[in-house]
């Protein structure tokens, strides 16, 4: 997979969200995998309550590396300090499209300016580039540090993290389609060998998607594009259909878990709930092989429902120890097939199922609308912030040249124009730019937001 020679630069908050981060997560910075997921953690672990303005962050190693999953048998937290000490020799750069004259807006910064480990305490100090401040507060609000960064370090490579973290940022704000264009340079594909789609799809689009449903809780994950004989591919559709809820078998130990995870999603549900009842997967190991699954759900909504619930009704208890087998005995036996509760232990079954799901959309919609209110909210103190600064001609020229490298970078090739910004007019893009801007700082409480009028 082709680096970017020209990285799309860091993008700060504004008031769209989907394209905060994804642009910085997976802008070619020829990061390498581990560097590009401890890039992804660090950030995910800012405080921006307690943040007291300064550049420089502590924090111990072994928390982080415990949070990528480093081999505890290793010094890992020398492993995480040297990765960061590789960081810091790592460039973020950008160099816009030349005008007439040949000139061009060049920034470039490195990701962490210095490295400090003591491998007594295993305090780790990051002293991270002021010019990069604005934009660290701005990602950790923006959909993706919302991500769960447990399945950014359980992905294995480059591309597949790439197109999860982009993917997923879409989704989050309920977008499920994508231009195919737009999408290979969100994931860092340049190179004309991926112009032909069949290239794209096989040799990066399939390998994500089969690692993505391997290592992550969305075994139902999907990409498809458009293309049919004689149509060529304009763009894609995708989904992340949760197999499973990420934290359903938390607190159940990983070798448990690994057996009802075998199971379809609505068995691995009724496998958890059955687990706190007594019922241990380790029972049934293989015993389940080829059973069909109507009949394991049909059985344990028997074991939960007639068995279990009518003691209770009756104040007996006979514990964990004898309910926990007979959900392997239910289903080696049919108790509710012999006593003619299949179908109503079945139908008790999909409707959990279905109040589930719906409970999980409820939840998602909630999400994306917090994401969009805050946005506005932001967008909305930056204008009132600006429109305070307008009413001082002075102000406002000292806070754009106070900012301008930030503002050129943002405005990218067609560069930032001054007296344009300083017009106050609304409909100019550099009056986008400093909107923009002003939020991400009122975010990191670089700037306070102003009171209404």
């Amino acid at each position: 997979m082709e680096e970017h020679n020209t990285p799309v630069l860091l993008s700060v908050a504004g008031s769209k969200f989907a394209k905060i981060a994804e642009q910085f997560a997976v802008a070619q910075h020829s990061l390498t995998t581990t560097q590009l997921k401890a890039w992804v953690v660090f950030i995910a672990t800012l405080d921006a309550d307690n943040d007291d303005g300064s550049n420089i962050y502590q924090f111990n190693a072994i928390d982080l590396a415990k949070r990528m999953s480093i081999d505890e048998r290793k010094a890992r937290g020398t492993i995480v300090a040297k990765i960061f000490k590789d960081l810091s020799l790592k460039q973020i750069e950008y160099e816009s499209e030349a005008d007439h004259n040949g000139e061009s807006n060049i920034f470039a910064t490195n990701f962490v300016s210095s490295v400090v480990y003591s491998r007594n305490s295993h305090m780790l100090q990051l002293e991270i580039p002021k010019m990069m401040r604005p934009f660290l507060f701005a990602l950790k609000q923006g959909s993706f540090m919302q991500l769960n960064t447990k399945h950014i370090v359980a992905l294995n490579t480059t591309p597949a993290i790439r197109i999860y973290i982009y993917l997923k940022n879409l989704e989050r704000l309920g977008v499920f389609y994508d231009e195919l264009n737009t999408f290979r340079k969100g994931i860092g594909i340049t190179s004309a060998y991926y112009d032909d789609f069949k290239q794209l799809k096989s040799k990066v689009i399939k390998p994500a998607i089969k690692e993505i449903r391997m290592h992550t809780d969305y075994k139902d994950f999907f990409i498809e594009d458009n293309g049919r004989p004689g149509v060529k591919a304009t763009r894609i559709r995708f989904g992340f259909e949760k197999t499973v809820d990420s934290d359903i078998f938390e607190g159940v130990a990983p070798n448990r878990a690994a057996i009802c995870r075998k199971f379809p999603e609505d068995v691995q549900v009724s496998m958890r709930l059955a687990i706190d009842y007594g019922f241990d997967p380790m029972y049934i190991e293989d015993k389940f092989d080829g059973i069909p699954s109507e009949r394991i759900l049909a059985n344990f909504r028997y074991v939960m429902a007639e068995v279990i619930g009518k003691d209770k009704k009756r104040g007996i208890d006979k514990g964990p120890a004898v309910y926990g087998k007979y959900f392997l005995t239910a289903v080696r036996e049919a108790w509710a097939e012999k006593n003619g509760k299949e179908d109503e232990m079945l139908l008790r079954n999909a409707n959990v199922q279905k109040n589930r799901k719906l409970n999980e959309q409820m939840k998602a919609a909630q999400e994306r609308e917090d994401i969009a209110n805050e946005a506005v909210h932001y967008d909305e103190a930056a204008k009132r912030y600006l429109k305070q600064l307008n009413d001082d001609k002075f102000a406002l020229e000292a806070f754009v040249k106070e900012n301008l490298t930030t503002l050129t970078t943002m405005a990218g090739k067609y560069g930032y124009d001054i007296p344009k910004a300083l017009s106050g007019k609304k409909t100019y893009r550099e009056y986008k730019i400093l909107v923009k801007l002003v939020a991400s700082k009122m975010m990191i409480n670089e700037i306070k937001i102003p009171s209404f009028v």
